[in-house]
């Protein structure tokens, strides 16, 4: 029996069930756009790299799940833990991560912080010797990208 001026539990819950479901798909939304920021991002970056290492007369470095998937790791961990080095909260260096994508010979890392595009961050790494350096190795066949949005973290393993 329902009291005059309120609703059946059944009713209740449904509006409730409603409400948390769209409130759900609403902050998926953010989430998905995030997701697809970065995504574009990371392609962004790659596609950069590879005009630079075309002007240098090398050949374009392949996208590599496993290098994009060590090196995302780890821009989330420097993200969630503060900090930015090439040795993770772990202890491994990047040599040793990029290592355990199997059969490199040569590895590279370039870290970056703080800078939102993937424009500003390839500008910051040609004015630098060392990411230059990485960028331009002939060496360096495969590479992963990383950004963790939060605090813009970028890392870039090469492999070769």
């Amino acid at each position: 029996m329902t009291r005059p001026g309120s609703r059946p539990a059944s009713v209740l819950v449904i509006a409730f069930a409603a409400l948390l479901l769209g409130g759900a798909s609403a902050a998926a939304a953010p989430a998905a756009h995030a997701d697809a920021t970065a995504r574009s991002s990371v392609a962004d970056l790659i596609a950069r790299t590879n005009a630079i290492r075309e002007e240098a007369g090398c050949s374009p470095v392949k996208a590599d799940e496993q290098l994009r998937s060590v090196a995302q790791k780890h821009a989330v961990d420097m993200s969630r833990n503060g900090y930015l080095e090439h040795e993770d909260s772990d202890g491994r260096t990047s040599g040793q991560r990029i290592r355990t994508t199997g059969g490199h010979d040569v590895t590279g890392e370039n870290l970056a912080y703080g800078y939102p595009s993937a424009a500003e961050v390839m500008t910051v790494w040609m004015d630098s010797p060392g990411h230059r350096r990485n960028i331009e190795d002939c060496a360096f066949t495969h590479v992963g990208v990383g950004y963790a949005p939060g605090g813009h973290y970028w890392v870039q393993d090469f492999a070769g």
